[in-house]
């Protein structure tokens, strides 16, 4: 039996679902199809759809969900169908795997926590859980609940990483790569390594690539904004390009990283196939980009080897996850934080119904007795007599309330939902 239902201010996790498209779902390549081109627009779209009282979004470079807390199914379906509009994906209901109440919660504690991710115990997707939070604040489209919710959800990564050796381990997705490249050339020494993109991710890999401490590794950086590839280029003793001369050095790099997010492909299959012509060696190019910003068609030149999100998979196996010898333990803890926190949940409700009920009590008494002092106002009342008034008709409330209130504390679990909504229906609108 769910204990969670709403009537004002009450919470209900009934109300509170999960449309969750991820790596586990669709390949990347289709993945970015569902992706928001602008979620502010989203966000502000979807919280003025009726029946909605609150969202966020969370979309990284493998997964984009929505969080919705609304009025029934109904509406969810709404929301769906406006996801695949602003889109223009139609195959988003189809794919999409919901979840709702309790699941929520879970979920998003394991997904700040690192274990969703796709490299398990990833730093990077606690900030994003933080993002998503964030931005929703500040288009003021959270709810009260969902707001709690994510709140706790950053809490619990917060713990993890303090509580366990995740934190020490630094895994991510650009690490993965780093290792996946060393894999397939055995040795990085003497390599010219080209990152293109100097964002976040680029960051990431230029970090992995320095905790390899190869001595003889050539590094070149190229930004959209030349200012920023020279302070990756001065922390690594790396040469830094401006983005329109990637193409010039293509026939020299061994290795190219891609970490942009433009909306078209950086490097194209004419501008690969013109640097073949130069070059007498392979080409190992690795994709990191959200969408894709490498050409798929590269894979098909010669001595060219495309390394994408999607085949990034195949590198993610037990060396990464001998790094994260605590994944158990971190299971344990997610569960037990995800437990005690729903239990906190189900303890608020309830003290808001009590609350309710003295409310409604002394609302109740005030009246009553302001009634009876206006029949009384014939009779000379002192101060003295108002008070022992006061007095008594608190107490006569305190003891007909008091063992009701303890007798909620004590069998609330057990009590019927439908009597449940009753009471709270009373004691909310006053209605005897």
């Amino acid at each position: 039996m769910n204990r969670y239902y709403i009537v004002d201010d009450i919470m209900s996790l009934e109300r509170i679902h999960g449309l969750l498209l991820t790596h586990k779902q669709l390949p990347i390549s289709q993945l970015e199809k569902t992706f928001f081109r602008d979620i502010d627009l989203a966000l502000k779209l979807f919280k003025n759809h009726d029946g909605v009282e609150g969202l966020a979004i969370l979309q990284t470079c493998n997964r984009v969900e929505v969080y919705v807390e609304a009025e029934g199914e109904k509406t969810v379906m709404e929301i769906l169908d406006l996801w695949e509009d602003l889109t223009n994906e139609a195959s988003i209901k189809t794919n999409v795997v919901w979840i709702r109440s309790t699941q929520v919660v879970k979920h998003l504690f394991r997904l700040a926590s690192g274990l969703e991710s796709m490299v398990v115990g990833e730093q990077e997707i606690l900030r994003q859980v933080k993002e998503a939070y964030y931005k929703a604040l500040s288009l003021n489209s959270l709810s009260h609940l969902l707001k709690i919710i994510f709140e706790e959800a950053i809490k619990v990564g917060k713990k993890v990483r303090s509580e366990t050796e995740i934190s020490r381990k630094k895994v991510s997705l650009a690490h993965v790569a780093v290792e996946a490249v060393e894999k397939i050339l055995k040795n990085l020494n003497d390599k010219v390594i080209l990152i293109i993109g100097a964002g976040e991710t680029g960051e990431l890999v230029n970090s992995a690539l320095l905790e390899k401490e190869y001595r003889k590794l050539t590094l070149l950086f190229a930004n959209r904004t030349y200012e920023r590839a020279i302070q990756l280029a001065n922390l690594s003793r790396g040469i830094a390009l401006r983005l329109d001369q990637v193409e010039n050095y293509l026939n020299i790099a061994d290795i190219v990283f891609v970490t942009t997010s433009a909306p078209h492909y950086i490097v194209t299959k004419e501008k690969v196939e013109e640097a073949i012509k130069k070059r007498n060696k392979p080409l190992l190019i690795v994709d990191l980009s959200v969408p894709r910003n490498v050409d798929p068609e590269v894979s098909n030149l010669p001595n060219i080897q495309l390394i994408t999100l999607d085949s990034l998979r195949e590198y993610v196996d037990g060396s990464v996850y001998d790094k994260i010898k605590e994944v158990e333990k971190i299971e344990a803890l997610v569960e037990d934080y995800a437990r005690r926190f729903l239990d906190r949940l189900e303890t608020i409700w309830v003290e808001k119904l009590i609350s309710k009920i003295y409310c409604y009590a002394e609302r109740v008494r005030v009246e009553e007795v302001a009634e009876a002092f206006s029949m009384l106002k014939n009779i000379e009342l002192n101060q003295r007599d108002r008070e022992i008034i006061e007095d008594m008709t608190k107490a006569i409330i305190k003891r007909l309330i008091n063992p009701l209130v303890e007798n909620i504390r004590r069998n609330y679990r057990n009590l019927d939902s439908e009597e449940l909504k009753k009471i709270l229906k009373i004691y909310s609108d006053g209605n005897t």
